[in-house]
C-alpha cells in the first residue's frame, strides 16, 4: 500500500482543492457575457429582478424571440451603458457572471477567493474576470456597480488603486439611469 508521508498529503490535498473550480452546469452566452448558473430558475430570477427603468426603450432595438434572448440583451444593454457612463471603451470586452442563490453563497465563494469574511451581495473578481452576483439582491445598480469596476479593469489594464475603482464604480451606480 502507498503511504504518503503527512506533509506531502496536506500539499496534495491543497493543490487538488485550487484546481477545483466551479462548476455551475448551465451557461448562456451574450456578445460580451458567459452567464453561468446552476440551475434554471437562478436565470429566470435574475431576469424579473433586473429592471432596466429607464434603459428600457433600448430593448425594442434588440431581437427577444425568448426570455433567454431577453437576459442577454439586458446584460449588454447594460454593459454598453457602463462603457458610455464611464467613458472608457476597453477594445474586447468578454466576461463570466455568476449567478449565486444568496448573499451566503457569494460570500463563501469570496472567502474561498480570497480567504477573508465580507458581507458582500456580489463582487468583481479581476484575475479571472466574474461578476458574482446574489440572485436574491440583485438590482441593476449593483450590478452596474461590478461592470463598473469590470470596465475600469479592462480599460486601464493595470491594476488601479481601490479607492479610485470604487469611487468610480458609485458613479456608475449612480448614473446608470440618467
Amino acid at each position: 500500500m502507498l503511504q504518503i508521508a503527512p506533509r506531502a498529503f496536506i500539499l496534495l490535498v491543497i493543490i487538488l482543492v485550487s484546481m477545483q473550480s466551479h462548476c455551475y452546469g448551465l451557461e448562456q452566452t451574450s456578445r460580451y457575457a458567459t452567464i453561468q448558473y446552476e440551475k434554471e430558475e437562478l436565470l429566470r430570477e435574475f431576469n424579473k429582478e433586473l429592471l432596466l427603468g429607464n434603459l428600457s426603450n433600448l430593448m425594442r432595438y434588440k431581437k427577444n424571440i425568448t426570455w433567454h434572448d431577453e437576459i442577454k440583451n439586458k446584460v449588454d444593454i447594460i454593459v454598453e451603458r457602463v462603457i458610455v457612463v464611464l467613458d472608457m471603451r476597453p477594445a474586447d470586452v468578454r466576461f463570466k457572471i455568476v449567478l449565486l442563490p444568496t448573499e451566503e453563497d457569494v460570500q463563501q465563494v469570496y472567502k474561498a477567493k480570497y480567504n477573508r469574511k465580507v458581507d458582500f451581495i456580489a463582487f468583481y473578481a479581476p484575475k479571472d474576470k466574474t461578476v458574482y452576483l446574489s440572485v436574491n439582491d440583485i438590482r441593476i445598480g449593483v450590478f452596474a456597480h461590478e461592470l463598473g469596476h469590470l470596465i475600469i479593469d479592462l480599460f486601464y489594464g493595470t491594476t488601479t488603486p481601490s479607492k479610485i475603482h470604487e469611487v468610480l464604480a458609485q458613479f456608475v451606480e449612480t448614473h446608470l439611469l440618467d
